[in-house]
Formats: C-alpha cells, structure tokens, sequence
C-alpha cells in the first residue's frame, strides 16, 4: 500500500525544538517519516510522498513601536535559517512543498512576560523594545492541508495517510478520507491532543525521535 505523510510544519519544528533543544534539518524530516515507516501498521508499505506544509519567512519591513528603527525582517537569523531549511527541503526526494503566507499584524506582548512587565509597571519603569514582539500570522496552511487529505483520499491516490499535527480543526477532513475508505493515522510527538483527533483517526504512531542521526546542516556558498 502507499502511505502519505502530511506534515504541519510550524508544528513539527515547535514540538521538534521543545524535545531536543534544536530545530530540525530537512534531512531529520525524512528521517521522522522513516522511523513512522517501522511502525508495524506499515509492513510491506512504500512511501508514497511527503507533503510539508508552511509558510516561507516574513521579509517585510516594519517600525518597532517603541525605538522607531526600521526593522528588515529579510536579514535577521530567523530569516537565513528558516529560508535554508525550506530550500534544502524541497530539494529532498519524494518531498512536495505546500506554501501558506504570513503577515504581520501589529505587536503582541507574549503570555510569559505579562506578569512581569506588570510589576515593572508598578515600579514606575516603562517598556522597552525587548517588552514586544511582531504578531506573524500565519495564513492558508491548514486549508491546504484539509485539501491534500481529501483529495488523495477521494482520488484513491493512496491507501494511507500520516498527519503529523496536533491540529484537532482537521477532524472533519480525517473523516472525509475514513469515509472514502483511506487509513488515517496520526504522529503527535507526545502532544497533548483533543480525545476527537484521536478518536477520528485509526491509530497513533510512536517514534522515538532520539534516534535520529544529527547531522551538520550544509552551507551553500553564495555565488
């Protein structure tokens, strides 16, 4: 049988970087699908594709709100990382790549830091530029997600499929594809899902991501 494997992006690499301290190299993605391929529900089944899914990076301009510098996204180290990693990747054999958009809507104060920027504020002090951070919202992923599902689903393209996520808003595609007779599993990381993601696939697959090899990423000289 052919096996699919669907993959949140911006959720593997904040569960990937929340485990091991590090993001992943597009190597280690395969490498993941590899691990799940072991599992015993894939005896005797072929990799089929695998699909990532995110959002190239911001390269935007914008003004901080409290310094008035003009901050280019294109040259910070989000940026150069994040660009490498998706230009390796979609170079990866058997990898397609499905592109989401970001844009930036204004600045957030993170959870994390509220109680503490409210007691500095009772002490008299004001924000500074480290207090505030640009709000990426990220567009368009999740759709095409739901999309690819139930498209290789429906056109029997494949026999199963692996959703790497902790999404439960793609329940209603999952059982769009049960219903169409495909395999639906699910690869979690450990995350802590809704009983419905589970309840609506037909099975969790486990991998035990200290086995990856890590490797040195490559560094493509500029011409």
């Amino acid at each position: 049988m052919q096996v699919a494997f669907l993959i949140d992006g911006g959720f593997l690499e904040k569960k990937f970087k929340g485990l091991l301290g590090n993001f992943p190299l597009p190597q280690e993605v395969l490498e993941i699908c590899r691990l799940a391929m072991n599992d015993q529900e894939f005896v005797n089944d072929q990799l089929f594709r695998i699909y990532y899914y995110d959002c190239e990076p911001f390269s935007g301009t914008t003004t901080h709100p409290i310094t008035g510098q003009l901050i280019d996204f294109s040259t910070s180290a989000v940026f150069v990382r994040k660009s490498a990693f998706l230009r390796d990747l979609k170079l990866m054999p058997r990898v397609a790549f499905r592109s989401g958009s970001l844009s930036l809507d204004g600045w957030n104060i993170p959870l994390r830091r509220i109680r503490s920027l409210i007691q500095r504020i009772q002490q008299g002090q004001n924000l500074t530029a480290q207090d505030l951070v640009p709000n990426l919202r990220q567009k368009k992923v999740d759709i095409k997600i739901g999309l690819d599902i139930a498209s290789l689903a429906s056109k029997r393209i494949v026999e199963k499929i692996v959703l790497i996520t902790g999404d439960s808003d793609f329940v209603p595609a999952m059982k769009t594809a049960r219903k169409e007779g495909v395999m639906v599993y699910l690869l979690h990381l450990d995350h802590q899902v809704k009983e419905e993601l589970k309840e609506h696939c037909d099975g969790i697959v486990t991998i035990n991501l200290g086995q990856l090899s890590r490797q040195q990423p490559t560094v493509t000289q500029s011409p």
